[in-house]
């Protein structure tokens, strides 16, 4: 019997939840240090990472496979076909992302926020605190998209994960497998849940995106 759906969804928002909010984290803390940057070298990072955005997901689930197979680098920590190893793809689909939604926002502000906290007679140590308050709206938003991304690959997921039935079948591979064995109906039903997760984020990202624009 097919697994269930309901199990399917929580573990594929449970994986793109870490996977994500880990990118996130990571994203910020490039952001904060590349915003220091001259013009042109902030450019240039900022061209590396849209590049990124555009590699296919299957590319990005080989090099993980690589790292994490027996034979590989990281092949001594066991975790190949297991949630884990779509956390770390899903990681790098959703990092460059995240980072190319904010980073333009770090760059235009923080010089601002520097010569306000320094007007202030506040130490400059409080200029990172200040600017992520600022820019709370647009790193939600990052955030949200870059969720949708992980939640939305394919390539990483059935790579590394190999989309076992009860332990690693996520809502694009259990998508795939049931369309390859003619189950279309209940193919179906899974993606009608990944739409509807997909327009709620789309609706989410937009209610922020008008408040900023408001604000």
């Amino acid at each position: 019997m097919a697994e269930s759906i309901f199990s399917i969804t929580i573990r594929s928002l449970y994986v793109s939840s870490v996977a994500s909010l880990l990118a996130f984290i990571a994203a910020t803390l490039l952001s904060l240090v590349a915003s220091q940057l001259t013009r042109r070298r902030a450019e240039m990072v900022l061209s590396f990472f849209e590049s990124l955005v555009g590699v296919p997901t299957t590319v990005i689930g080989l090099l993980v496979y690589m790292l994490l197979f027996p034979g590989g680098p990281l092949g001594f920590l066991r975790i190949l076909y297991t949630p884990y190893a779509i956390i770390i793809g899903e990681f790098f689909v959703a990092l460059p992302m995240a980072f190319t939604t904010m980073f333009r926002h770090f760059y235009s502000l923080r010089d601002s926020v520097r010569e306000l906290v320094l007007s202030l007679g506040e130490p400059e140590k409080h200029v990172p605190r200040l600017l992520l308050r600022e820019l709370t709206p647009i790193l939600v938003s990052s955030y949200l998209t870059s969720f949708s991304r992980a939640i939305g690959e394919l390539g990483v997921a059935l790579i590394v994960g190999g989309g076992i039935e009860g332990y690693t079948n996520v809502l694009t591979t259990a998508i795939a497998i049931q369309t390859s064995i003619g189950n279309y109906e209940y193919a179906i039903w899974i993606g009608l849940i990944l739409i509807l997760i997909t327009i709620a984020i789309t609706f989410a990202v937009k209610i922020v995106g008008e408040y900023i624009l408001w604000r």
